[in-house]
């Protein structure tokens, strides 16, 4: 079992689905999620389960457990990848699969943690981002195909400071390793777990997650999301960090899917449609996010 983390939008689903592209019946992908609707194990292109609402470490690990619990019983899972929320300090989670009874049935091959190197500054204010980079056995710097190279350079430095002893790598889209390193990541001076921190999430941090069926026209769209990661309208009173969600558009048979760090946003088109409703899923991540004002800016793209 390998236990896949980083802070919002750094890019582990974009992993995942590349270690899944090599092996798909070999992985099952345990997903935890933060906001009411579950929405990440839609993404990733495999076996899949959403782990709970709220990030594991403040959700019940009896969740987890009964989660591990029943992958056992079924069988014919060779790997697991356990995704974890942005959100997500890794010491609660370690303690579980060293806990009697998950540590018999499974070995906890290691700690990957993903970091971007665009936002890294804004995310180190996080005790969570913090964390993450400390546990790691392997840290994957992500989005080296949009930083600088000086930006690349301080982010390694940072993760340097806090975590001398993992290997650094770089990503391009989920690229530059061998998919075994990342599977059994391994310590410069071998395997060390450190006792976990107190936990604390930082105050003000929220979710606000969108459900809705329908078409979405595509220039309501685009006003949505501009005011939404800049702040204008209805939303000037927060900000978000996170954004994601896969919206129909009119017109289309393709689900687009799109993904936010700040003011800087992906689009992707999604496999078809199956059949039945179309709903348009989002959920922003944020500080002092408007609630009321984005349900209500939400609403107003539907006809």
């Amino acid at each position: 079992m390998t236990l896949i983390t980083g802070f919002l939008g750094s890019g582990k689903t974009t992993l995942v689905n590349r270690l899944l592209r090599e092996d798909p019946e070999g992985f099952f992908v345990v997903v935890n999620e933060y906001g009411e609707v579950p929405l990440d194990h839609l993404l990733v292109e495999g076996r899949a389960e959403a782990l709970a609402e709220g990030c594991a470490c403040c959700a019940s690990l009896e969740d987890l457990v009964a989660v591990l619990a029943s992958l056992r019983r079924k069988g014919g899972v060779r790997h697991l990848l356990l995704e974890t929320s942005g959100l997500a300090h890794p010491g609660p989670l370690l303690g579980v699969f060293l806990s009697p009874g998950v540590r018999e049935a499974y070995r906890l091959a290691g700690v990957v943690t993903l970091v971007d190197p665009l936002h890294l500054g804004l995310y180190l204010s996080f005790p969570e981002a913090k964390a993450q980079v400390v546990y790691a056995d392997l840290l994957l710097i992500s989005k080296t195909d949009r930083a600088s190279e000086e930006e690349v350079r301080a982010a390694e430095e940072a993760l340097r400071r806090l975590n001398p002893l993992a290997p650094l790598r770089r990503l391009f889209r989920g690229e530059g390793l061998e998919a075994q390193e990342a599977l059994f990541p391994r310590r410069a001076q071998g395997f060390r777990l450190v006792p976990p921190p107190v936990h604390a999430h930082r105050e003000g941090l929220e979710s606000v997650s969108l459900v809705r069926e329908g078409e979405v026209d595509l220039e309501a769209l685009k006003e949505f999301l501009e005011d939404m990661v800049f702040s204008r309208g209805p939303f000037r009173r927060g900000r978000a960090i996170r954004s994601k969600g896969e919206v129909n558009l009119k017109g289309s048979r393709h689900p687009l899917r799109f993904h936010g760090v700040y003011a800087l946003l992906d689009f992707e088109k999604g496999p078809p449609w199956p059949p039945g409703p179309r709903l348009n899923r989002m959920v922003f991540i944020g500080e002092g996010l408007d609630r009321e004002g984005i349900q209500e800016a939400f609403a107003r793209m539907f006809p």
